[in-house]
């Protein structure tokens, strides 16, 4: 086997390691997000405390049909406020999806530089954008499914969603784990690349490749 025909494994980033699904899914914005949305659905609870309580007796035994009623008191205050509520959804939707994006191309960014090299063609940085596409419709799955379930869900307000909510949310959490699941599959074979050089070499400490040649030998008296 001559020299230019031996290829070395050199992952810079361990991108295997460092892509995680639930970090990726649950990034900071949407954690926020979440926490936001539970703390305005506690402070309605605490405004309208008075009203809620007379609903109870005093063992706090639910009494279903008024259960429903301070259910309906809730989403009421809810769909009051729905515009506002939907353009912070927006909002909040564009910068998950653009946070994740960023966080995805700063840790893959020596692979990004390898993937536009000209020996290496345009297949490998198509890859790359197709696997960036699926991580940022992974964190946008994991917020609109999250925000289904959370109590008093303003998508709710929504007829069509309302009809269909258990499905919808059963759905989005299936999509969610089936599109992890491929992109678990096709990642390590896209962030995993093979570098090519034409003398022996070592591995440094950071990884990176150092050439070097064999000294000869003293001859032998």
């Amino acid at each position: 086997m001559s020299a230019n025909d031996i290829n070395l494994d050199v992952p810079p980033q361990r991108p295997d390691e460092k892509e995680s699904t639930f970090n990726n899914s649950f990034n900071f914005i949407n954690i926020l997000s979440f926490l936001a949305y539970l703390g305005y659905n506690f402070s309605i609870e605490w405004q309208n405390w008075d009203k809620l309580s007379n609903k109870y007796d005093e063992s706090w035994r639910i009494n279903v049909s008024d259960d429903i009623e301070s259910q309906v008191m809730r989403l009421e205050e809810v769909c009051n406020n729905i515009d506002n509520i939907f353009n912070i959804f927006i909002a909040v939707f564009v910068m998950s999806v653009l946070w994740s994006l960023c966080r995805f191309v700063c840790r893959q960014w020596l692979i990004f530089e390898q993937s536009i090299q000209p020996h290496h063609g345009c297949k490998w940085f198509l890859s790359l954008i197709v696997l960036a596409v699926l991580k940022q419709m992974q964190t946008a799955v994991a917020l609109f499914g999250v925000l289904l379930i959370l109590p008093t869900s303003f998508m709710t307000c929504y007829s069509v969603i309302s009809r269909y909510l258990c499905t919808l949310a059963i759905s989005a959490f299936v999509f969610w784990f089936l599109l992890s699941m491929i992109i678990s599959v096709i990642s390590k074979p896209i962030l995993n690349f093979r570098v090519r050089y034409t003398e022996l070499s070592a591995v440094g400490k950071n990884l990176e490749v150092d050439s070097y040649k064999d000294k000869p030998k003293p001859e032998e008296v």
